[in-house]
């Protein structure tokens, strides 16, 4: 490599550091371009809208847990509401009730559960890996019960046209996804309530002296938190025209990772929703690479926790690195 090349290649790195590119988006463009290159058909049209697809549901989920993570808690509930909301659309369409209360019902099921959780954490001051671990029992419990641990099919047009039907040649659920991750960034970053969000993550004591409603911003987010599994086990519902009490399992932790590696730490107070796409996008990028190149499915989880913890450790060195070079700006202007 002659010098000029090394000028440019060291003026290209100085380039990217000044952009300040988080290490997410990094991670997502490097994976599409390796999977792209190993195999030819990730990069078809066909496939790069299935991945935009399936990350509908994990984002679905993960947007509200977002929330709860960002004020510095967690709810463990995520996942089993997920399964109890796909199971309820069924079972309640198959006994007659109307196509829409079927949609609609597990919702208001979500957001009621949401409610009892933050009633029980911010306003009784219950510790929340307790009260939503409970709640998680629970609603597994249910959701088991109410099936008998089967899955239930169900016969709707409207239903499998929410799940697979397509304007514009995009699904259904692309489009509702977008709309109300959009609508959800927009909360946070406009928003009294996102700003009330953020400063209670940073110090809950700070945030009740500045007369933020401590009890009240609580109870709303672990509302939304249950209202946005809801609507990913819907969303599960009408996609597989199915519910299964089992299909929510691995909603919890997938939510928390797609969130944590897009940039909210459990202390909460930084972050948001916008890291939290991104982190969802690339498991499922990561997911459908892995299956194309024939990477045993017995792999695939080590594969995508050992990616998962490289990420979240480039971003703790990025942003100790950045702690670093603003001390010392401090330092200097001191100086």
């Amino acid at each position: 490599m002659n010098k000029s090349q090394k000028g440019g290649a060291a003026g290209l790195l100085a380039g990217l550091r000044k952009l300040n590119i988080p290490g997410i988006l990094i991670g997502n463009i490097v994976l599409f371009v390796l999977f792209g290159l190993a195999n030819e058909r990730f990069l078809s049209s066909y496939n790069i809208m299935m991945i935009f697809r399936n990350t509908c549901t994990l984002l679905m989920a993960a947007l509200g847990f977002t929330l709860v993570i960002l004020i510095g808690k967690i709810d463990m509930s995520v996942g089993s509401v997920v399964s109890m909301a796909a199971v309820s659309v069924v079972v309640l369409y198959n006994a007659g009730v109307p196509v829409a209360l079927a949609l609609l019902l597990p919702l208001l099921i979500g957001i009621a559960v949401g409610v009892i959780n933050g009633l029980l954490i911010a306003k009784c001051n219950f510790d929340f890996w307790v009260v939503t671990f409970g709640m998680m029992s629970v609603f597994a419990g249910l959701a088991l019960v109410t099936t008998d641990g089967n899955t239930v099919a169900i016969k709707n047009d409207i239903v499998n046209w929410i799940g697979n039907g397509k304007i514009a040649g995009i699904y259904v659920v692309i489009w509702i996804t977008v709309i109300l991750a959009a609508l959800m960034v927009w909360i946070q970053k406009k928003t009294k309530f996102g700003y009330d969000v953020f400063a209670l993550g940073g110090s809950q004591a700070v945030a009740s002296v500045s007369g933020i409603n401590v009890v009240k911003t609580s109870i709303i987010v672990y509302a939304l938190s249950g209202l946005f599994a809801a609507l990913a086990g819907v969303l599960i519902a009408c996609m597989t025209n199915s519910g299964s009490p089992a299909v929510g399992v691995d909603y919890t932790f997938n939510a928390m990772a797609a969130i944590v590696i897009g940039g909210t730490p459990f202390i909460g107070g930084k972050g948001g929703i916008g890291g939290t796409i991104l982190g969802a996008l690339l498991m499922k990028i990561l997911a459908s690479g892995l299956s194309l190149v024939g990477i045993p499915a017995t792999w695939q989880k080590a594969i995508t926790g050992f990616v998962i913890v490289a990420l979240i450790i480039i971003d703790v060195v990025n942003d100790h690195r950045k702690n670093i070079k603003a001390q010392r700006r401090v330092y200097n202007n001191v100086g």
